[in-house]
């Protein structure tokens, strides 16, 4: 779909690769604008994915000012087969000023219905699959998208990217761009400018509230949450994140406790190998009877916060931290 290619009738863009798929949808969009002149690009999504019935209804529409019509429907993955049916057979009578645009943004168990790929390409169109590459290549990747963006990042620092911000390629992605004007064309940015310039973000704070409780220090936990509490984070997030990161510490002991390798646990556990390895630096310092405390604290603030007390959620988040990171130790 590059600006110079002639536009087939109908795309399926599809994939877990959100960064990419992101990016598509960018470019056609500001080919819609530079080429298909004023209304001509049309989009349909929303939470429950896009009204399927509104994207049939629009094919056959006229625009008097638009030379070509673009539609998008992002969110394809979740229709069920009765919408997926009307579009399938929509697309065999598309007219030749459109091009219709389906997103399957796949995660999980949802996946482009079933059809829909067919029907595509028997419309004269492409499938365009994007799959996100699996956490070991992450870091190999930055490293390499970072000199297309034109500048040069070290290994470490692209391995230090991927455990601050997680595995998302989007997230990932408007890093790396970030990093790019900072870095200027032909700059380098090593792990030491990773460190320094990394902002204190809600995801960062996460992560140490997370870890405090792993490591039972209620001084940081208390001091993460309410950093995150300014920012306004909402408690039901952060009581996400503690739960997974309590479950990988507990998988994390038990492997060790089991006599597993550290080295085999880095590429077991489901997480980036150098997050695991950080991890399990800290699980070595505590046992499994005060993480399945903190993990059972974490469980009644979650009940505490949807209707089982009358604490506000600043005085349950307390209560949970002092109950997760057992007495002080003064």
């Amino acid at each position: 779909m590059a600006a110079r290619e002639s536009l087939a009738p109908a795309y399926l863009i599809a994939g877990d690769d959100r960064a990419k798929i992101d990016a598509a949808l960018r470019r056609l969009r500001e080919r819609a604008e530079n080429e298909g002149g004023p209304g001509a690009l049309e989009t349909f999504g929303g939470d429950g994915g896009p009204d399927a019935e509104a994207v049939v209804g629009a094919i056959p529409a006229l625009s008097l000012t638009a030379t070509h019509r673009y539609l998008i429907a992002d969110g394809i993955e979740r229709w069920n087969a009765a919408a997926a049916e009307q579009v399938i057979a929509a697309l065999g009578e598309l007219p030749p000023d459109l091009t219709v645009v389906l997103v399957a943004r796949e995660e999980d168990r949802r996946r482009a219905p079933k059809g829909i790929a067919e029907a595509v390409k028997k419309a004269g169109g492409e499938v365009l699959t994007y799959a996100a590459p699996k956490a070991r290549d992450l870091p190999g990747r930055l490293v390499a998208d970072a000199r297309k963006l034109g500048f040069e990042l070290e290994p470490e620092a692209a391995q230090m990217l991927v455990a601050r911000v997680g595995e998302s390629t989007t997230r990932l992605a408007n890093e790396l761009e970030r990093l790019a004007t900072w870095a200027q064309p032909g700059g380098t940015v090593t792990a030491a400018d990773l460190e320094a310039m990394v902002a204190d973000t809600s995801e960062e704070a996460a992560w140490n509230l997370s870890d405090a409780l792993v490591s039972r220090d209620r001084a940081a936990a208390a001091a993460a949450a309410a950093r995150l509490t300014e920012q306004g984070e909402g408690v039901t997030a952060l009581v996400y994140q503690a739960a997974r990161r309590l479950r990988d510490a507990r998988l994390a002991l038990a492997g060790l406790e089991a006599g597993r390798s550290a080295k085999e646990l880095e590429s077991s556990l489901p997480m980036h190998p150098y997050a695991a390895r950080m991890l399990l630096r800290r699980v070595r310092h505590t046992d499994q009877r005060s993480l399945r405390a903190a993990t059972c604290a974490i469980a009644d603030l979650e009940w505490w916060t949807r209707g089982g007390s009358d604490y506000p959620d600043d005085v349950a988040l307390a209560l949970a931290i002092g109950r997760a990171t057992g007495p002080s130790q003064a």
